[in-house]
């Protein structure tokens, strides 16, 4: 699986026809997966993107994660974009590709034990302020069944500066149950809805982002899962976007 996706990165950061590298740096007070808290607590954060002319990218996203043993996970991507015209009448573009998670260590016991290592592909579609996805994962979070995920995001401007996303994800499929069972209040995996929305304004030093939100789930949440069943979640964080 790993050889597959390193293949298709390689081919996607071909040195011809490259026009664009970007990339990120920043803490945040608390790593949400998918509504699910991966740290309990503040995270260091990075990316590094590489986009070619013809529409091929790759990149990858580190973090720091206590859901794995020792605490590290490393997302690579590598994909297709191109723009459509929606019914003559709205700019989009259409994309898709495929990501690895990986992770440093093992799930602690609580959680079922073993890699949680799993690579997906994706699709989606975006119009205007808009955008909708589907992945899908043959071997969801490492549980040895398949999973799905959709998510619909809202990006706009609004005044004084400020931005807002809005995005709502649905994950189901037996690998998504089996991964939020351990951390339900009464032990059942379920499909689950998860939300999240944030303001984000441009600072006027180092080119830096502030954000703030709030991040949540549809799940029963047990106490003793990370970061407690309290929901919803307050989030900030602090970023600085480059191109290199």
């Amino acid at each position: 699986m790993w050889r597959r996706l390193a293949w298709i990165l390689l081919l996607a950061t071909a040195p011809a026809g490259a026009d664009w590298r970007s990339g990120s740096a920043g803490i945040v007070s608390d790593y949400l997966f998918r509504g699910l808290d991966q740290t309990n607590g503040p995270a260091l954060q990075g990316s590094l993107d590489y986009v070619r002319d013809s529409g091929l990218y790759a990149g990858g996203w580190a973090s720091n994660n206590r859901s794995a043993g020792s605490g590290g996970e490393l997302d690579l991507y590598g994909g297709y974009s191109r723009p459509v015209n929606l019914f003559g009448l709205v700019g989009g573009s259409l994309d898709a590709g495929v990501q690895g998670y990986l992770y440093s260590g093992e799930r602690g016991p609580a959680l079922g034990g073993g890699s949680q290592d799993f690579a997906e592909l994706y699709a989606g579609l975006s119009a205007g302020p808009a955008s909708l996805r589907a992945s899908f994962a043959p071997d969801y979070a490492g549980r040895n069944a398949a999973g799905w995920y959709l998510q619909g995001t809202i990006r706009y401007p609004l005044w004084w500066g400020l931005k807002l996303r809005a995005s709502l994800g649905w994950g189901l499929g037996p690998g998504v149950q089996r991964q939020v069972a351990p951390l339900t209040d009464d032990g059942r995996g379920r499909p689950y809805l998860d939300y999240a929305l944030r303001l984000t304004y441009g600072l006027p030093w180092w080119s830096l982002d502030a954000w703030a939100g709030v991040a949540g789930t549809s799940l029963p949440l047990a106490g003793s899962a990370m970061g407690g069943g309290d929901q919803p979640k307050f989030l900030a964080g602090l970023v600085k976007n480059f191109d290199w």
